[in-house]
């Protein structure tokens, strides 16, 4: 089967080990799996492939989502080491201010506390006494089914998305996630600069012919929450300001956190996108140009061990 490989976030060097993160070892021994089980394909090939219905299934190309900077510093030197161009999906909020703190929240749950069980022990401590009338509700809705799929996933982190994206609002998310945040003094502004890639990291992997991509303007864990025109906004805004960047049109993207509906793929067919990829490959299979199947990173180090 034909699909993505899924990478996020690394470690080493100045970026500690966190929840989800590979070293470059485990990058490249990803890589060499990949090599002898597939064929790698640059991005512009997969696009050929894809518009002509040519695929084999036998191809496999490599997909970076969220403009995080460890990206840069520990993956693109191993990606000049074998030669191989991908795609890197950008959220373009991060360039003026108007995204989501997702990534702000990973970084804290996993810098402030010595385990991810820990961080989630304060949350829903947090959660019961701040909104206990939704904390009712999350326990008499949420069933071990919820993304029971994804088997990275513990239930304690099962647990947190199911309140994170379908029980509470954004708000009274932040709201909590603030409160745990000045409990632990972590600082937005000083944590931004080892996060994110800056708009000369973005030229930097055009100048080298990897292909830049859309991930929504803020990043909202589930954007199918947004009426349509907020969607279209999310995508134009998006496209438009990267497009600035990088002097060349945009035509691919992924969904964030897997997210989407009919009116996402109508709004990206609109706008001109022509690729997109998915957080899974539960399918096995590719159901249009804008559902390519995508398998974590996390499960293809498992499988090159």
């Amino acid at each position: 089967m034909t699909f993505g490989a899924m990478f996020h976030h690394f470690h080493g060097g100045i970026y500690p080990q966190s929840q989800g993160s590979i070293n470059k070892t485990q990058f490249e021994n990803i890589i060499k799996y990949l090599k002898k089980k597939k064929k790698i394909i640059d991005p512009k090939k997969f696009r050929y492939l894809v518009s002509t219905k040519n695929l084999k299934g036998d191809e496999v190309c490599l997909t970076f989502d969220d403009a995080i900077k460890s990206q840069i510093n520990i993956a693109l030197p191993i990606l000049r080491k074998h030669k191989i161009k991908c795609f890197f999906f950008i959220y373009s909020g991060i360039f003026k201010n108007s995204y989501d703190n997702l990534e702000y929240f990973r970084d804290f749950r996993c810098h402030k506390y010595k385990n991810i069980d820990l961080f989630y022990k304060d949350f829903f401590q947090k959660f019961k006494k701040k909104f206990s009338k939704k904390f009712i509700e999350f326990e008499k809705k949420f069933t071990n089914k919820y993304l029971k799929k994804y088997n990275f996933y513990t239930l304690n982190d099962r647990k947190f998305r199911f309140c994170r994206d379908i029980i509470l609002s954004k708000n009274q998310y932040e709201k909590l996630m603030s409160i745990l945040m000045k409990e632990k003094k972590y600082n937005k502004t000083i944590r931004k600069k080892y996060l994110f890639m800056t708009k000369s990291d973005i030229k930097r992997l055009i100048k080298e012919n990897h292909t830049i991509g859309l991930h929504s303007e803020s990043h909202p864990t589930n954007i199918t929450k947004l009426n349509y025109n907020s969607q279209l906004k999310e995508y134009k805004n998006c496209k438009n300001l990267l497009e600035k960047i990088i002097k060349k049109k945009i035509w691919s993207m992924s969904h964030p956190c897997g997210k989407y509906n009919i009116s996402t793929l109508k709004i990206l067919k609109k706008i001109g996108v022509e690729i997109g990829f998915k957080s899974n490959n539960f399918s096995k299979k590719i159901n249009s140009s804008l559902e390519i199947p995508r398998e974590d990173h996390a499960n293809l180090l498992r499988s090159a061990k």
